[in-house]
């Protein structure tokens, strides 16, 4: 499975748009970006519900947002419920720690 790649102008309409979002901010020279989009493809056909994108970094459009987000390095997870940041993670996560992450998304009370 792949996920639809954003840019400046589509970031804050994918967000708007689904209720749950996962956007996996990337860089092309990162080698832990691959394992962690391997893992991220790993785990979507369990989350069906949950919309995933990918943010490259590196563009200079883009580093407004990486601002917002605090975005110092990838791999970088922002996940959004109704449209609003929830939470965000640095760094690569191996598949149980990221499907426990993911289910917290979909049950904040969990």
């Amino acid at each position: 499975m792949s996920s639809p790649q954003l840019t400046h102008e589509t970031y804050a309409d994918f967000v708007a748009s689904n209720s749950f979002a996962v956007v996996h901010c990337w860089a092309v020279w990162n080698g832990y970006d691959h394992k962690m989009r391997a893992a991220l493809a790993d785990q979507m056909p369990h989350f069906r519900q949950i919309a995933f994108a990918e943010f490259d970094v590196d563009p200079p459009d883009h580093h407004d947002i990486c601002r917002e987000l605090n975005v110092h390095g990838p791999p970088f997870l922002a996940l959004y419920r109704d449209g609003a940041l929830v939470t965000s993670r640095v760094g690569l996560m191996d598949r149980a720690d990221l499907r426990a992450f993911l289910h917290g998304l979909l049950n904040p009370a969990a």
